[in-house]
């Protein structure tokens, strides 16, 4: 079987968008009448102003820190006005990482859980995830939610899930190959650590015979794919999401973008700009979200920070979904430096591409005086002599110099100085305070 849905994933774009128009009409009604964030922000706006699908965007966005304010100091805790239902329908706990300020709560309904695994469904199904896998999962999920949701839709799937938490690098090793696991999900960068930690051990990452792995929590250049790829000797695909939002698009097998989940999901791409107008195919916009499907925790476009190319409505997969080609990274992450735009991706870029042997990275932005400073300090394989890490170093300046029009400073650490990252990598340090 191709597809998860194959009504849903293959209708025409008239009949998506009607869909959406009117289950976006659905939820706003409901958010305006049981969200007391939604009862307030809403208020001047009534669903008789939505005639047409553009309409949506007379609409505001929701921003995070408007959710985290709903639930200071906000009855009832610890939800406070982001509940859409009595809390007593409350049955399971997530939050967001905290990792851009005070994290969020967010309250499940059994309802509302079951339409994230749903979505999820579709995710994994494109993948290519099937009941033949068994699915190892390497991490302790705690109270974060993408793998609890990528746990729960591999069952739906008919997949075995063995839970990798409660093991250090090492022991989740030997846990794949006890257990044959052939498939697994995790962060590009801790999946690469895992390979490193394999070949410590004296073991052929390839030997693992893990078929397919989705990546999750980061952005994945096509550079790092590729490497992931060739290092285990499988298929790597990539999905975005949020804790607020739901995985809302994921690469299917032709690998080329990420479907958008539809109609599950109304997702604009605006320019950055004014963030007014949908962007053209090829061009870069700020994704905006809506998941038309939950009740406990309604949520009406809400601006991801992230910025993706928008992509083609077709695809050889058959997919009508609209597409987004490469997710570019998060607007804050995107910076100004000595006047040009610099992202941290296209470091990424370069390193996974064209240098297999920096086993670690970090990027640091300093200022002196008025001139901004870029230190790329690097570990390579512990194979690799002094001579050989200066050459490396040397030909990372000229590179970086090439891809972004700065020039930098590279640094080369000893093995085991640069932290290692199990969920989301924090290589880009700006450190100039006012940037």
């Amino acid at each position: 079987m191709e597809y998860w849905n194959a009504y849903t994933e293959t209708l025409p774009r008239e009949k998506l968008n009607r869909i959406e128009f009117n289950w976006f009409k659905e939820l706003f009604n409901y958010a305006k009448s049981h969200s007391p964030l939604y009862k307030d922000k809403l208020k001047g706006i009534d669903v008789g102003d939505l005639r047409t699908f553009d309409d949506i965007k007379k609409v505001p966005f929701t921003y995070k820190e408007e959710l985290r304010k709903w639930q200071e100091n906000v009855e009832p805790f610890p939800y406070g006005g982001l509940l859409g239902v009595p809390i007593e329908e409350i049955s399971t706990f997530r939050q967001t990482s905290g990792t851009t300020g005070k994290p969020v709560y967010v309250p499940e309904s059994y309802e509302s859980w079951q339409w994230r695994i749903e979505a999820w469904c579709h995710i994994l199904w494109m993948a290519g995830f099937r009941p033949r896998h068994r699915l190892f999962l390497p991490f302790g999920y705690n109270i974060y939610v993408a793998f609890w949701e990528a746990h729960y839709a591999a069952e739906k799937l008919g997949c075995e899930v063995i839970p990798g938490g409660a093991l250090d690098t090492k022991g989740r090793v030997k846990k794949i190959i006890e257990l044959k696991a052939n498939a697994m999900a995790g962060t590009p960068t801790y999946t690469l650590n895992i390979a490193q930690e394999a070949v410590e051990m004296g073991i052929d990452p390839k030997s693992l015979h893990i078929e397919r792995i989705l990546g999750a929590g980061e952005p994945l250049p096509e550079a790092t794919r590729k490497r992931i790829e060739e290092t285990y000797g499988c298929k790597m695909f990539d999905h975005i999401g949020s804790t607020e939002t739901c995985g809302f698009a994921g690469m299917c097998e032709a690998q080329h973008g990420l479907h958008i989940i539809e109609p599950f999901f109304i997702v604009e791409l605006l320019d950055r700009e004014t963030l007014s107008k949908e962007v053209a195919e090829g061009e870069q916009g700020v994704i905006v979200v809506t998941p038309l499907g939950r009740r406990s925790f309604p949520v009406i476009r809400f601006n991801t920070n992230d910025i993706a190319v928008k992509g083609p409505s077709t695809c050889d997969c058959g997919r009508t979904s609209q597409k987004m080609l490469e997710i570019v990274g998060r607007v804050d992450d995107i910076r100004k430096i000595r006047g040009v735009l610099f992202s941290p991706k296209t470091v990424e870029q370069i390193i996974r591409s064209e240098f297999p042997d920096i086993a670690e990275y970090e990027i640091v932005v300093t200022r002196e005086g008025i001139m901004d400073e870029i230190t790329l300090r690097i570990e390579l394989n512990a194979s690799i002599g002094k001579e050989a890490a200066e050459a490396a170093a040397k030909r990372l300046r000229e590179q970086h110099k090439i891809k972004t029009n700065l020039s930098c400073k590279t640094v080369v650490e000893p093995i085991g100085t640069l932290p290692r990252y199990d969920l989301k990598a924090k290589r880009f340090k700006d450190m100039r305070g006012d940037h």
